[in-house]
């Protein structure tokens, strides 16, 4: 069983890090705003009852995040923390 504060810890850096992509690109915002509607899932003590939902919108957030061109700075840990979000879950079932 994965440890739920680690999915939170995950998300929470992909957080950050889109908030830091904003500044140096504005049509990162939309992809942040689709982020954070899934905010208080991620942050619920009960991450694990949401696990099927929250594949999909990170199945979804993987392919809304193909349409943007991050910075170098922050573009591959941004798809990498997307991808190690994902695995992450898969462990919980």
């Amino acid at each position: 069983m994965v440890n739920i504060e680690l999915i939170k810890a995950h998300y929470l850096q992909l957080l950050t890090l889109l908030q830091q992509e904003v500044p140096l690109n504005q049509s990162a915002q939309a992809f942040l705003d689709y982020v954070l509607l899934y905010k208080n899932k991620f942050s619920s003590t009960s991450t694990t009852d949401n696990v099927q939902q929250l594949r999909e919108f990170l199945r979804g957030a993987n392919r809304f995040a193909d349409e943007f061109s991050f910075s170098d700075q922050n573009g591959n840990q941004i798809r990498a923390l997307i991808k190690g979000l994902y695995d992450l879950l898969n462990k919980t079932m």
